[in-house]
């Protein structure tokens, strides 16, 4: 294989293959080449490719991976490679072993909106959410509390050994072994279940531990940085006697600290290898000098990191430009006429600009004012609605029609709005059906046969069966969409949701998701009765998972809108970073946490974000600060961010200040001379009163 086009230190990462390596990759230091090459390397020396797992954070990031490889090995060697996430990894493992990893035959995971369901649900439960209870707690708090305790393998009773006297916290630990059985009655497991279980069950079985561990032999991992203890203890439980595992990071890009990584794994592992190699990728393909110099002066501030820096390979360069103007509105109109400039006078594609920040709000003023100018945008994140949780419920009652045989869409529906069935209902069901060849709604319909079911799970059984077969007798007389309308009116879903919001506007807000769906599904129906043809359910339920790889596979020329998180791993050609003041860029939940927040703010964590957000720039980068933002009705002054005090100063030659302000002065005296000229015309040349 020709290495000629790589650097020496990639060439050495690639070549070291025995035993413990950790390469510290800077940002645009071409670690993916690294990666591939590296696998390519070991499949030339005669590695099956079976015995290499190389794994990533997102599903994209692997497919990638896997596309690139192809092109070096063949698309039948490549293929045959164990890439993928920690968690797909997880699920493989399971469905190759659900007995020895105690889950059934045909487990299903639960994404984060199905989580938030569960939680929701067991709140009410418990007394704590309802219309009986007068305080709304924060969801995602206490389901990050949870997921927390799972990653660091605690129990119960030593989360309560260790937790505060802190309302969150004595709630989450209440619920956390309610949310384990109510999994377990779901025939769920959730995506920390992915990693934690296979961690324990491998450090519990050595048989079961030897059999994977034979079948692996050479473990890679990227973004090793936002790594947690689960995921850790993973590796070390697939790692075998060659301990052939190279890790590839940056502990300056380590962002995640909030939902529970820990940058100590990277910090701390040639402590933990005694013999491991390190190798520091520290040439940078991507950004003009100006932009790495600012990046470098940035985050050399921070104590607990990686002696390294970013040496440009690229020359010249524009200046980083720090913008100040007088408040919000300002800041985003100038962001906006400055990239209706690149794309209208520049030709700067739009696929090159991005604007990124700390949270979501601050965009939404963006989005307006990119409308105005008619620029195309995408924003990065935020929940489709088919991911929402009344809407999934919503999806599960429609496959109760149309696809009865999802197991997985009856379970949810017999749960969703509680109906008083308990897990142990469930599972007698569940064995019934299995004993009988039948399906979970077969038995649901023959509930009268089946003994140990008490008289109230009984007749709520009975019920929801009767309801299913009156909407199904529908079908023949009406569209989908109206039977599943009104089987939801029905079993009173929306007073469901009502439920959980406490409030009608939110209710409406959260219920414009269902009926969107209602209407989808009438279009589909109608589209296939236009073909004369019966409509094919199962086409139209796995398009809705196959819209989300239909969204990042956005049209090229939109400029895009993110926040810092995820722009990871992303470039554009120019970038605008908004916001960059103390209590936005570090956030002010850094030194004053809320209640519920499950873990501390940690300023060198802010520093690294503001980092990875200039990293992304490669040819030009714009420092918004504003001078007053309104918060709470009120105007209030904001002081410059102290991160830009360590940026390097004005003489450096890589940076310059513009004030948006002395601009806006400017044009009202031209507006005021020129007002005084128009006058003293009209009074025939003579001076204005």
């Amino acid at each position: 294989m020709d290495l000629s086009a790589l650097n020496p230190a990639q060439r050495e990462a690639v070549l070291h293959t025995q035993g413990p390596l950790l390469v510290l990759a800077g940002a645009g230091s071409g670690k993916t080449r690294v990666i591939t090459h590296r696998i390519a390397h070991l499949l030339e020396q005669g590695v099956e490719p079976g015995q290499i797992v190389a794994l990533s954070f997102t599903n994209k990031a692997a497919d990638e991976m896997r596309e690139r490889i192809a092109k070096m090995v063949g698309k039948k060697r490549a293929g045959e490679l164990v890439l993928g996430t920690f968690h797909s990894l997880g699920a493989w493992m399971m469905r190759e072993d659900p007995k020895g990893f105690d889950v059934p035959k045909r487990f299903q995971i639960l994404d984060q909106g199905d989580v938030y369901g569960v939680v929701r649900s067991l709140l009410r439960e418990h007394g704590y959410h309802g219309p009986a209870s007068k305080r709304r707690f924060d969801l995602g708090a206490i389901v990050q509390r949870i997921s927390l305790w799972k990653n660091d393998f605690l129990s119960t009773e030593q989360v309560k050994n260790i937790i505060s006297s802190n309302d969150y916290d004595d709630i989450a630990s209440e619920l956390y072994d309610s949310y384990e059985d109510r999994l377990r009655s779901l025939a769920c497991v959730d995506f920390d279940d992915l990693v934690c279980r296979i961690a324990a069950r491998l450090q519990e079985d050595p048989d079961c531990q030897q059999r994977w561990r034979e079948r692996f032999r050479y473990l890679l991992v990227d973004e090793y940085q936002d790594t947690n203890t689960a995921q850790f203890q993973m590796l070390l439980e697939l790692l075998g006697p060659e301990r052939n595992l190279c890790v590839v990071g940056d502990d300056d890009q380590a962002i995640y600290g909030w939902r529970g990584a820990k940058v100590a794994n990277i910090l701390g592992f040639d402590v933990y290898f005694r013999d491991a190699k390190v190798i520091r990728l520290e040439a940078n393909y991507r950004s003009k000098p100006p932009i790495t110099t600012c990046a470098n002066a940035l985050i050399v501030h921070n104590t607990s990191r990686h002696d390294k820096q970013l040496v440009p390979a690229r020359r010249g360069g524009e200046k980083v430009q720090i913008v100040v103007t007088r408040d919000g509105p300002m800041e985003s109109s100038w962001v906006a006429d400055k990239i209706y400039e690149l794309v209208n006078k520049e030709g700067v594609r739009g696929r090159e600009i991005a604007v990124l920040y700390r949270s979501t709000r601050q965009a939404r003023i963006v989005e307006q004012n990119l409308q105005e100018h008619g620029i195309a945008f995408r924003v990065l994140g935020g929940q489709p609605f088919y991911d929402k949780k009344e809407v999934k419920d919503a999806t599960a009652y429609l496959k109760c029609l149309v696809m009865p045989s999802d197991e997985i869409a009856v379970r949810r529906a017999l749960d969703t709005p509680s109906k008083g069935i308990g897990r142990k209902t469930i599972d007698r069901l569940g064995m019934w059906a299995e004993s009988h060849d039948k399906r979970l709604i077969d038995a649901v319909h023959h509930v009268a046969e089946i003994d140990g079911i008490g008289p109230r799970p009984r007749q709520a059984l009975e019920r929801f069966s009767q309801q299913i077969r009156h909407a199904q007798g529908q079908l023949h007389q009406t569209t989908a969409a109206e039977a599943l309308r009104s089987l939801l009116v029905e079993v009173r879903l929306r007073d469901n949701v009502l439920k959980d919001t406490g409030s009608g506007e939110a209710t409406q807000n959260r219920w414009s998701g269902v009926e969107f769906l209602l209407n989808s599904v009438d279009k589909f129906e109608r589209r296939a009765w236009d073909k004369q043809a019966k409509p094919k359910w199962n086409e139209y339920l796995g398009n809705l998972n196959l819209k989300k790889k239909d969204e990042e596979d956005q049209p090229p020329d939109l400029v895009t809108l993110s926040t810092f998180h995820s722009a990871k791993g992303l470039e554009w050609g120019n970038v605008f970073i908004l916001g960059v003041e103390e209590g936005t860029m570090p956030h002010k939940r850094t030194e004053a946490p809320r209640l519920s927040d499950a873990i501390s703010g940690d300023v060198e964590e802010e520093r690294r974000l503001l980092y990875v957000g200039i990293t992304r720039a490669r040819d030009r980068l714009w420092l918004m600060r504003a001078t007053t933002r309104v918060d709470r009705g009120r105007e209030l002054e904001v002081l410059p961010s102290r991160f830009l005090k360590e940026l390097p100063d004005e003489d450096s030659g890589v940076i310059e200040q513009y004030d948006v302000r002395d601009q806006e002065k400017l044009t009202t005296q031209t507006m005021e001379e020129l007002a005084d000229a128009f006058m003293s015309q009209l009074a025939g040349g003579g001076p204005r009163p």
